[in-house]
C-alpha cells in the first residue's frame, strides 16, 4: 500500500481495537525448522463490520503510525510522541508494530540510510523503555521488502539490498518480531514465491520470529490489478509458503470495504486455519 493509505489506516486500526476492547495477546512462534511449531496468524484486517477472529486463534495486532506530537517534524524522532503512542496501545495489546515509511532505507544516499536506521533504533529504544513488557517490531525493515532483484537474481541490486539489510541488524537487535512485507504485485505465483522465499530467508539472519504481512488484494502500485482479490489457489500458496518459512503471518487489508464471509480468500484462510489446528493436535500414542 502507499504511505498515505497505510498511515491513515493505522489510526483506524488502533481505534477499532479501542472500540471493540480487543485483546491482542499472542505467543510468539517457535524457531523455524520445528515441524510442529506454533504458527501465529495475526488479524490486522480493517473490514467493516470486522468480526472478532480471536475464537479462530487469530489475535488482533495493532499498529503505531503516528509517533509525532502536533507540530513536530516527521523527519526527526519525537521521544515524547513515541512514548505517548506506546502508552496508548499498551492499554489494548501486548504485541504491536511501528510503521514509519518516510524514513527511507533505499534509493537515497548512504548517509541518509544510516541516519534513518538510527532513527528507527532510537524509536525502538524509547518504546522499550516506555513499556518493557510489550513486544513489537517495525514494518518492512530488517529485512526490507523487494521483488525484482530476487526474481531476476540481479547481482548488483541484490548486493545493495543485502548491504542495507546487514546495516539494519541494528534495528533487528532492538525489536522482538520481524514484519517483512510480502504483498503481491503481479499475478505471477512463481515470481511471488521466489521473492517471498528470498525475503524470509534473509530475515532469518537476525534470529528473531518472522511474521510477514500478507494482503489478499494485489498491491495498489499495479494500476491494472489494484483492488482485485488474489485468486484463491494463489492465496493458499502464499499462506503455505509462509507456513514453511516463517513463524506466522499478519493478515492486512480491507480499508473502506465491507466484510464478506463468503469471499474466496477468506474461505481459503479458514481452511488454512483448520489445517493449522489439526497439525497442532497431539498425536495418539502407539501401543
Amino acid at each position: 500500500m502507499n504511505t498515505y493509505t497505510r498511515r491513515a489506516l493505522l489510526g483506524s486500526l488502533c481505534l477499532a481495537g479501542l472500540a471493540g476492547g480487543v485483546s491482542c495477546v499472542a505467543a510468539p512462534g517457535a524457531p523455524a525448522g520445528s515441524r510442529r511449531r506454533e504458527f501465529v496468524v495475526f488479524d490486522g484486517l480493517l473490514y467493516k463490520p470486522m468480526p472478532d477472529l480471536r475464537s479462530m486463534g487469530m489475535p488482533k495486532l495493532l499498529g503505531v503510525g503516528n509517533i509525532w506530537r502536533p507540530g513536530q517534524s516527521h523527519e526527526d524522532v519525537d521521544p515524547a510522541g513515541v512514548a505517548e503512542a506506546v502508552k496508548f496501545v499498551s492499554h489494548y495489546t501486548e504485541n504491536y508494530y511501528f510503521d514509519v515509511e518516510n524514513w527511507y532505507v533505499s534509493s537515497v544516499a548512504q548517509s541518509v540510510i544510516d541516519a534513518n536506521i538510527q532513527k528507527m533504533v532510537s524509536t525502538a529504544e524509547i518504546a522499550r523503555r516506555t513499556s518493557p513488557a510489550m513486544k513489537f517490531g517495525i514494518y518492512n525493515v530488517a529485512p526490507q521488502g523487494t521483488y525484482w532483484p530476487v526474481v531476476l537474481k540481479n547481482t548488483d541490486a541484490l548486493k545493495m539490498w543485502r548491504d542495507v539489510n546487514r546495516r539494519s541488524a541494528a534495528i533487528a537487535g532492538k525489536v522482538d518480531y520481524l514484519f517483512p512485507s510480502l504483498y503481491t504485485f503481479y499475478n505471477d505465483p512463481a515470481g511471488w514465491e521466489t521473492a517471498a522465499r528470498g525475503i524470509m530467508q534473509e530475515a532469518r539472519q537476525y534470529g528473531k520470529p518472522v511474521y510477514p504481512f500478507l494482503w489478499p488484494e494485489f498491491h495498489d502500485s499495479n494500476a491494472t490489478l489494484r483492488g482485485t482479490k488474489i485468486p484463491r489457489d494463489f492465496w493458499r500458496r502464499e499462506l503455505e509458503v509462509c507456513r514453511e518459512y516463517a513463524d506466522g503471518l499478519v493478515l492486512w487489508g480491507g480499508y473502506t470495504q465491507l466484510w464478506d464471509e463468503q469471499a474466496d480468500w477468506w474461505l481459503e484462510t479458514k481452511l488454512f486455519m483448520e489445517s493449522l489446528a489439526s497439525s497442532m493436535k497431539p498425536r495418539p500414542s502407539i501401543t
